[in-house]
């Protein structure tokens, strides 16, 4: 998978903001053998847009990509584009992070998914409220889920203040100038 691969498949507006609110191909592909190196079979993305990183992190590992995502039509344009790919190991669904569980999982991906809620301007469309007080929310929900997990979780972050990230998770090693950051659970 490649970049002008998978934007070639989106619609132009989303063509014209893919490097801003999706995970470049190379970076979900790096981010998707850290999680899944060793042996992590359930990857949640949290924020999954239109399933870049889920879809990239299939073309690499037999390990299950799950995302979710709040905006419909963005879900629908992720399974289009797992459907055309024919990939197995990716699904992405809509749900709201506040109802959501993260026991099943082995391991997690985040590209500042909350952001927008505190920086209106950076707004991809007009599917879902934003406000700093669902930020927050969000946040805390994501951090009580995460502390949640047992020691050994991976985490992988691209972006972001990190927020949403336990002190009980060590950031192991970064790259891409810090900016994608892995992380284990230690305690």
């Amino acid at each position: 998978m490649t970049e002008n691969r998978f934007d070639d498949m989106l619609p132009e507006d989303l063509r014209k903001v893919s490097k801003i609110h999706f995970t470049p191909v190379p970076v979900a592909q790096e981010a998707a053998l850290w999680l899944t190196e060793d042996g992590q079979k359930r990857v949640l993305d949290v924020g999954a847009g239109v399933g870049k990183f889920c879809v990239a992190g299939a073309t690499v590992s037999d390990s299950f990509f799950y995302g979710i995502e709040y905006r419909p039509s963005l879900v629908k344009m992720a399974r289009d584009i797992i459907e055309v790919l024919g990939l197995t190991n990716a699904l992405v669904e809509e749900r709201n992070i506040l109802d959501f569980d993260f026991s099943t999982f082995d391991a997690f991906y985040m590209y500042n998914p909350f952001y927008e809620n505190i920086v209106y301007t950076k707004r991809l469309n007009n599917e879902v409220p934003l406000a700093d007080s669902l930020f927050r929310a969000y946040v805390r929900h994501t951090a009580l889920q995460l502390n949640e997990r047992p020691p050994g979780t991976r985490l992988v972050s691209y972006h972001g203040d990190n927020l949403e990230i336990p002190m009980a998770y060590e950031m192991v090693k970064s790259s891409r100038k810090g900016l994608l950051k892995f992380w284990i659970k230690k305690q």
